[in-house]
Parts: structure tokens; C-alpha cells; sequence
């Protein structure tokens, strides 16, 4: 990224450490099973299971302390004596002396996103105060054995009529009815068991909700607690409520943004704007260039009114509702797109691009597995008369089609539902939600909460579907709940949680090009283009070599007039342009050296990541992002000035010596950077928005 930019060509070396994967080996460490609780689901014997300590297979904190290990129980519970699954966990030690005996477990959504990444997130959760924390991958996901990666050509390669990610995994003899909720549930008692716990708390989010409800109802002896964010029901889908979900979140959005007297003056008629913007699309839609992220091609999308809805508003619902993240800009966006501009479309296709589709920790084998045989068999053949409603007023809008095409082409044999109706249990649960959640609804969670005899239901009005992202609040309420699950919640905390706030046009410096220089010049690691970053280096290294010699060259000149030596250094005929052109030259050199130490500022200031601000330009209220608006134009003006002056002094011979070359050598090597900044369309920060 840019930020490795300036600190290299002074040579210090300054790359980025990779996530070390190592592979998963280590003696078996066999656990005596507790004995587990009734369950509805059948699990395997605790003989089929069994843990082993391994290496860890991604880069861990040094601090707390970590563990990891590996589970391996048979890929079906019903065949003990068959072909298995090894499934990695992350055990996070706690701070305290004697901790409590009974771990919180965590694994992830999607399905099929690996769970072991979040370990640098948990390391600091106030859960680890009195209590260690188990996370556990997926059978499938990335970190497992087998795990089932697809190419995300996956997504473009359906109209070809083959399946070569399906091949890939039946050619390994992996038998994907195995790969269902149920089979996961069981994998988590056999874990339990295995590791010996008598009971412990569950912490899931988004689909691993699912999971954790199945669990309170297989395996209640052994579950304490329950910690769910952002519930998906295991007996609703998202297939059939995909227009219905989102159009809630989008009105939440636009009734938010009225009710801000900032972002409705700044932009009246939000919800006119953003209908007019769909219907455009959808009649006429654009095609934008991108480059993803460590390539040096360009790919072009035609983007519509479902990929707009997509790509650019629903994914940005996920965040939380106030700057820095990504629903903060919508607003902005949409009054950029509806007065036709295309550079916002073509840098958030690209975000999305680099950090969805492009994501190492998907498993997309394991999103099809999940939803081809459950979910969306589950959603039935004919969509609810709420969610057509939705799509037609979104101008038909549907979110799967290309989950259903694929889908389709798979055929693979539909599964039993995760559950028929929402589940009951007495164990008690903290549910936690986002109003502005696009694909898991507040009222999934209300209406669990409901079907719970001990449940605590909090929602969270500026936030999305990661409800937990930036959120303190959230944060203390699970540790406190968790602690002592019987005794009444104290949720004061939720009123002074941030409300929705929202990025005007007063607030950022408009550089949609930004994103992209981080790309192009990324000195340090593989992911630049070659050629620009030749022209940044030669750019730097010449600016800094002439700024020293205009400096050892002025401090000569001084020192021959302290010693009254008043012959010119270039000749009789300098006049008033000799020191006008060795102020600009020095000037000039200055200035293209800071241009690249303030980018990198911004750079450290808003790394490179899939929220709408860094796409849209830094916050006017950094001092690096105001002075680079400042100082790229304004160095501009100084090379064409220095330029002209040079030209005239070649052309009449009124300098002499080596004074003419060396103003003619910054101007040359300050070209490149003002190059630069003219591709990133830099030069109009300071009046552009």
C-alpha cells in the first residue's frame, strides 16, 4: 500500500508479514469425555473422537496465551468407522489465576468463514477475564481437513454449464450430505466432550446462530449460556426473505438520514434519489473498470440495479451506522451516483471484489454445500408475497440469483431443514441485534427472545448486521451476562450507544482515486505495478538529491558573501530570476518529497479495507488530508511556474553555469509525481465534492 511508500526508498526495509500457515501436526492428546447432555440430534460415541495439540495454523497473539489443537471425529456421526474430519480450535487461556471451569466457544458465520482469524479480535475481549475462550473451525472451512475452497470464478463460470468446484470435491471422495447443520452440531458436542468440559457458554453470530440454538436444544446439560448476535433462526432462510430484509434496512437508513438535519439538508429527496438511481441502473447499466487488488489488469463489471444494491448499499448495511464505517457514506454515495457519477461505482465494485469475492478465509464450497441442500431448498419454490412486495418496489430485485443458478447447476439432493419452527430452551440467552441489519432482521431475534423462557433481547439502533464491530457496549453486556447469566442485565449502556450519523460533503475531501494509488504503488510486496512504482522512486530519490545539492549550492553562495566575495556563482546577468528560481527550485523539491510522506500519512490514517471512506477521501479534520489538498495543487502551479522560468533562462542565456540544469532536473523529476497525483485526480481535493 502507499504506506510503503517513503519509508523503503530511504531504504529501510519495510514489508508486510504474511499469516504463516503451518501445517496441522502434533502427538494425540486422547481426553477422557464428560458425559453430555440429551440431545434430539445423535452423536457419535466419544471412542470416535478425539483431540491432538498441533502447531497453530495461522499466526496467533503472543499475548494471552494460546493453544491450539485439532478435533477429528467421523465426517458422518452415523459411521463411527469411516472416512473423518479434522477440525482445528483456538483455545485464548484466561488472564485470571482460577479461571472459571466453563470456556465460552465461538465460531463463525457465512456459512463457510473461517472462525480461527477472529482470535486477534477475541484476544482482547473482557470474556477473558474470568473464563478461557474456545474457537472452533467448521468441518469444510478453510483451516479444516478437508476443507472445500472454490475459485470465485465460481460466481461467472455457471452459464459454462460445468462444475468444476463440485467435481474438485467429489473427486476427493468427500461426501457433502455430511456438511449440514446437524453434522456441525454434533461436531461441537464431540468437541465439548472430548475436551472434557462439563458445560460451557455458546457465542455465535449470524449463521453460527443457527447452530447455537440446535445446540441449546441437542446438547442443554452441557450449555450454560448462550451469546447470539444477529440471530438467523434455524427454521427461516434468507432465500425467502432476501427484498424483504433489505428493503427494511434501507428504509431504516432513509428515515435515519431524515432524521439527521445534517444529512437531510445535504441531501433532500434521499429516498427519491436512491429509486431514481436503481430504476437508471436497471434500464441502462454501467460499466466501470477496476483494478483488484496485486493484479496489474483492469477488469470491467456492467453494474446494474441489483449489483448496485448489492455490491455498494446492502454490504455497507452491515457496518455500523456512524463514521468511520461504511453506512456513514450511503447518503453521500447515492447523491454522487444519482448525479451521475461512476467513480464510487467502479471503486466500491472493486472493494468488493478484493474483499468478498477474493477473501482467503471463504470457504465457498461450504457456502453451497450449506445452502444448496438446506436453505434454499428450505425457502421453497415460490417466494412470499412480503418479499415479492419488496423486490417490486426495488425494481425486482434478487440478491441470489447467482447462489441460485449455481444452486441449480450443483442439483445436489436437498437435505432436511435445520428446524421446522423456532426453538424452545430455558437455558439462558443474551440476543443482541442491529436495526439497520439487512439479512438477519431485528425481528429474528425478537422473535427467539420470545420462544426463550430466559432471554435478554437488546437492539442496537446505529448498528448493522456486525453488531458487535466498534461496540463497547456490546462488549461489556457479554462479559457481564456471561458472568452471571440468572442476574438481571443492566443495558444502560445501550442508550448512550452511538446513533446513526452520517458523512456530508462538508466532512471528507472528495478523492475516489485514492484507493486506487494504493494499489499501483505498493513498494514492498507484490501487489503494485511495476512502472509507476519506477516513476515514484526516481520521483523521491531525484527531489531528495537535488534538494541537498540546491541546499550545499545556497549555503556556498552564502558563504562567499560573508566573505564580501560578490562574484556571481552564474554569471553577470542573473538579476532578480537567479534567486526567484532557486527559491522555486527549492520549493518544488520540497514539496514533491512531502506529497508522498502526507499520502502515506492518509495511508497509515485510513488503511486499506472495504469501508466506503476510503474510497470516498479523508476526514477534513486530518492535518495530513489538508495539507495534501493544499500542497498537490499548489506544487502544480510552482513546477509550471519553475518550468516557464527555466525555459526563458535557456532561450536568453541568462543563467550560466550549473544552475540551469539543476532547476531543469527538478522540474524532470518532479513530473512524475505530479503525474501520479493527476491519475488519482488528486489536484481537486481541496474544491471538489
Amino acid at each position: 500500500m502507499l504506506s510503503r511508500l517513503f519509508v523503503p526508498i530511504l531504504l529501510t526495509l519495510g514489508l508486510s508479514l504474511p499469516v504463516s500457515v503451518t501445517p496441522m501436526t502434533g502427538d494425540i492428546l486422547t481426553l477422557d469425555p464428560s458425559p453430555g447432555g440429551a440431545s434430539t440430534i445423535g452423536h457419535a460415541p466419544a471412542s470416535a473422537s478425539e483431540t491432538s495439540v498441533i502447531a497453530c495454523p495461522i499466526e496467533v497473539p503472543t499475548e494471552p496465551e494460546v493453544t491450539c489443537g485439532a478435533l477429528t471425529v467421523p465426517e458422518d456421526h452415523d459411521q463411527p468407522d469411516g472416512p473423518t474430519v479434522r477440525l482445528p480450535y483456538i483455545i485464548i487461556h484466561s488472564s485470571a489465576a482460577d479461571p472459571e471451569p466453563d470456556p465460552v466457544v465461538f465460531t463463525s458465520g457465512g456459512p463457510g468463514y473461517s472462525a480461527l482469524p477472529s482470535v486477534w479480535a477475541f484476544a482482547q475481549s473482557p470474556l477473558l477475564d474470568n473464563r478461557d475462550m474456545i474457537i472452533t473451525e467448521q468441518r469444510g472451512n478453510r483451516y479444516s481437513q478437508p476443507a472445500l475452497p472454490c475459485d470465485p470464478s465460481i460466481w461467472w463460470d455457471v452459464a459454462s454449464g460445468t462444475t468444476p468446484c463440485l467435481d474438485s470435491i467429489r473427486s476427493r471422495g468427500i461426501d457433502l450430505t455430511t456438511y449440514t447443520t446437524h453434522s456441525m452440531v454434533e461436531d461441537l458436542i464431540a468437541l465439548r466432550q472430548a475436551l472434557g468440559y462439563e458445560q460451557w457458554n455458546l457465542y455465535g453470530s449470524s449463521f453460527s446462530t443457527s447452530l447455537m440454538l440446535l445446540l441449546m436444544e441437542a446438547d442443554p446439560d452441557g450449555t450454560r449460556s448462550a451469546v447470539l448476535q444477529s440471530v438467523k433462526p434455524p427454521s427461516e432462510t434468507t432465500f425467502a426473505h432476501e427484498a424483504d430484509s433489505a428493503l427494511r434496512a434501507i428504509e431504516h437508513l432513509l428515515q435515519a438520514c431524515d432524521d439527521d438535519e445534517r444529512c437531510r439538508t445535504a441531501f433532500p429527496n434521499l429516498e427519491d434519489r436512491l429509486f431514481a438511481v436503481i430504476g437508471r441502473l436497471n434500464r441502462a447499466p454501467v460499466d466501470v473498470e477496476f483494478q483488484p487488488a496485486g493484479e496489474t489488469e483492469t477488469i470491467t463489471v456492467e453494474i446494474d440495479g441489483d449489483l448496485f444494491l448489492d455490491w455498494i448499499v446492502i454490504s455497507r448495511l452491515y457496518q455500523p451506522a456512524f463514521p468511520p464505517f461504511g453506512t456513514a457514506y450511503l447518503p453521500l454515495v447515492i447523491g454522487d451516483v444519482h448525479g451521475g457519477g461512476t467513480e464510487l461505482l467502479a471503486g466500491a465494485a472493486g472493494m468488493f471484489w478484493d474483499g468478498w469475492l477474493n477473501d482467503s478465509n471463504w470457504s465457498l464450497g461450504l457456502l453451497f454445500a450449506i445452502n444448496c441442500q438446506q436453505d434454499l431448498p428450505a425457502a421453497g419454490q415460490e417466494r412470499p408475497a412480503a418479499d415479492l412486495a419488496a423486490s417490486d418496489r426495488l425494481d425486482g430485485f434478487l440478491r441470489s440469483s447467482a447462489q441460485r443458478d449455481i444452486c441449480a447447476a450443483w442439483n445436489l439432493e436437498p437435505q432436511p431443514p435445520a428446524a421446522e419452527d423456532y426453538l424452545t430452551s430455558d437455558i439462558p440467552a443474551l440476543i443482541l441485534a442491529g436495526a439497520f441489519d439487512p439479512v438477519t432482521p431485528p425481528q429474528w431475534g425478537r422473535t427467539t427472545a420470545e420462544h426463550l423462557t430466559t432471554a435478554t433481547y437488546v437492539e442496537f439502533s446505529g448498528y448493522g448486521h456486525n453488531v458487535g464491530t466498534d461496540n463497547p457496549c456490546a462488549a461489556a453486556l457479554e462479559a457481564a451476562f456471561v458472568d452471571d447469566p440468572s442476574a438481571p442485565l443492566d443495558t444502560g449502556c445501550v442508550a448512550s450507544a452511538p446513533n446513526a450519523e452520517f458523512v456530508t460533503p462538508d466532512d471528507v475531501y472528495f478523492a475516489p482515486r485514492l484507493v486506487q494509488s494504493r494499489r499501483e504503488v505498493s513498494i514492498g510486496d507484490s501487489q503494485g505495478v511495476a512502472w509507476l512504482e519506477a516513476l515514484a522512486v526516481v520521483s523521491i530519490v531525484g527531489t531528495l538529491g537535488l534538494f541537498a545539492g540546491l541546499v550545499i549550492g545556497g549555503g556556498l553562495r552564502l558563504q562567499r558573501r560573508l566573505r564580501h566575495d560578490d562574484r556571481p556563482l552564474d554569471g553577470p546577468r542573473t538579476g532578480w530570476t537567479a534567486p526567484v528560481g532557486y527559491g522555486l527550485a527549492l520549493a518544488v523539491t520540497m514539496a514533491t518529497f512531502a506529497i508522498p510522506v502526507l499520502l502515506t500519512e492518509l495511508a497509515d490514517a485510513y488503511p486499506t479495507t472495504s469501508e466506503l471512506r476510503v474510497l470516498v477521501g479523508p476526514s477534513r479534520d486530518l492535518p495530513a488530508a489538508t495539507l495534501a489538498a493544499w500542497i498537490i495543487p499548489l506544487t502544480g502551479l510552482l513546477v509550471v511556474a519553475l518550468a516557464a522560468l527555466t525555459a526563458w533562462a535557456w532561450t536568453t542565456r541568462r543563467w550560466h553555469g550549473v544552475f540551469p540544469a539543476a532547476t531543469t532536473l527538478v522540474v524532470l523529476f518532479a513530473l512524475p509525481m505530479m503525474y501520479l497525483c493527476l491519475r488519482w485526480d488528486l489536484f481537486t481535493m481541496l474544491w471538489r465534492g
